[in-house]
C-alpha cells in the first residue's frame, strides 16, 4: 500500500479543519496548557494536547474520539492557549465533518422513553444541536 494516499487524506482533513473552523492548528506547540485546564479531560481517551497533535499529523482517526464529543466548549483551553488558538473552534470543526458525514452521536428514536421524560427539554435540544445532523 502506497504512503501517498494516507498523506494526501492527511492534507485533505487537516485542510478541512482549516476551513471550517478558520484555526491553524500547526502552530500549536505542543505546551499542553488546554490539557491542563480541560474540565472534561477526565471523560475523554485522548485530551486536547493529543487531539491537536493528531490534527497537526493529518491522522484520519481523530474523527473517531470519544474526546470530542466530550468537549463542552467552554473555551478554558482557548483562553489559556499562549498561541491564540481557538481549540473549542477546532472541537467543533471535527464534531462538523463528522456530523456532515451522517456520523451522529444522538440518535432521537434510540433514547429511552424514561430518559426523555426525566431530562429536562432544554438539555435535550442541547444536546440534539452539538451530536445530531
Amino acid at each position: 500500500m502506497s504512503m501517498e494516499p494516507l498523506a494526501k487524506a492527511g492534507r485533505e482533513l487537516i485542510e478541512r479543519i482549516k476551513e471550517i473552523s478558520g484555526q491553524n492548528a500547526s502552530i500549536c506547540m505542543q505546551c499542553g496548557t488546554c490539557s491542563a485546564s480541560c474540565t472534561g479531560r477526565d471523560l475523554m481517551d485522548y485530551p486536547p494536547r493529543q487531539i491537536m497533535r493528531m490534527i497537526q499529523l493529518g491522522n484520519q482517526n481523530v474523527l473517531n474520539l470519544k474526546s470530542i464529543w466530550i468537549c463542552s466548549t467552554c473555551f478554558i483551553c482557548t483562553a489559556r492557549c499562549p498561541r491564540g488558538i481557538d481549540i473549542a473552534r477546532l472541537m467543533e470543526a471535527l464534531r462538523v465533518i463528522n456530523l456532515r458525514e451522517g456520523r451522529e452521536v444522538l440518535i432521537a428514536e434510540k433514547i429511552p422513553l424514561e430518559i426523555l421524560t426525566r431530562v429536562p427539554q432544554m438539555a435535550l435540544t442541547s444536546g440534539f444541536r452539538k451530536l445530531s445532523a
